[in-house]
């Protein structure tokens, strides 16, 4: 059952990925969103405190890294040095959720001793 939620918000991010790049309507985000989402908060098999602390942590991070970037991205297009400004709120959660997963999934696989 643990393993079930992880597959289905692959799925989701897959399914919502190419029609995040492929359909431009009102939206067409949210399949994305909603699977970056359920990867993020599916439980493992075994949930130690380590996980939590990473899972948390990696949330922490991920939001200050999201916020930093809208911060500069709003500032260089104020000063035209860029040409898209990050204004959904979809978007920035999409960001958020899958930096969160980016950075947990590297710490929780890839430690070092």
């Amino acid at each position: 059952m643990y393993g079930t939620f992880k597959y289905f918000g692959l799925v989701l991010v897959i399914v919502g990925i190419a029609t995040f790049i492929l359909d431009k309507t009102v939206g067409a985000e949210i399949p994305l969103l909603v699977g970056l989402f359920i990867l993020f908060v599916s439980k493992a098999k075994v949930e130690d405190e380590r996980a939590v602390v990473l899972k948390s942590s990696s949330a922490y991070i991920a939001l200050i890294l999201s916020y930093g970037f809208k911060l500069i991205s709003t500032n260089l297009y104020a000063h035209e040095a860029i040409s898209f400004q990050l204004t959904d709120i979809n978007h920035f959660l999409i960001l958020i959720f899958a930096l969160a997963n980016c950075i947990y999934y590297s710490r929780l696989y890839l430690h070092w001793d």
